[in-house]
């Protein structure tokens, strides 16, 4: 069984998912990680190099990859969950969850993470707020269409998260 952890930048997949796999005594990745580790450059330098279209096929292919191995929690990129086929493998593989926050609050953490501006693209020529409400706008129904748990993260610690998950799982 996999457990995959969905969510918008900055919903705490990776510290969630790197404390939930150390709970369940299994193993954890990041699917970003783990493709900007393959390609040898950041996801903007992918974006900007290649083009969304080849980064989103990297991402498929690496979950794809992922999703068949036992003990695993992954954190997906924000957006795997365009792809219908990902969406699917992810509930085939296990429970999907999705860690669920407001607009508002995913934007104080990710300008909060000096790292993010580094590694990740802007997704449109908008101001980052309008960014993020319209891109979390648009992916809402399909994070809700592939959960089969959703776990807010609003002023949460991250133990009260995992063991929420621990607990519903």
């Amino acid at each position: 069984m996999t457990i995959t952890l969905i969510g918008y930048r900055g919903s705490g997949k990776s510290t969630v998912g790197a404390q939930l796999a150390a709970r369940l005594n299994w193993d954890f990745v990041d699917s970003d990680t783990l493709i900007e580790q393959r390609a040898g450059k950041s996801i903007a330098e992918i974006f900007r190099d290649d083009g969304e279209p080849h980064f989103r096929f990297l991402e498929a292919g690496v979950l794809a990859e992922l999703l068949t191995q036992p003990h695993m929690v992954i954190g997906a990129g924000g957006g795997a969950i365009l792809d219908s086929q990902t969406r699917a493998a992810m509930r085939l593989a296990g429970p999907v969850i999705w860690l669920q926050a407001s607009a508002s609050e995913l934007l104080a953490r990710i300008q909060a993470d000096a790292s993010s501006a580094q590694r990740r693209p802007a997704l449109t020529d908008q101001d980052q707020q309008t960014e993020v409400e319209q891109v979390l706008a648009i992916r809402q129904p399909l994070y809700a269409e592939a959960a089969t748990m959703t776990v807010s993260v609003e002023n949460r610690t991250v133990a009260a998260i995992v063991d929420e998950i621990v607990s519903r799982s």
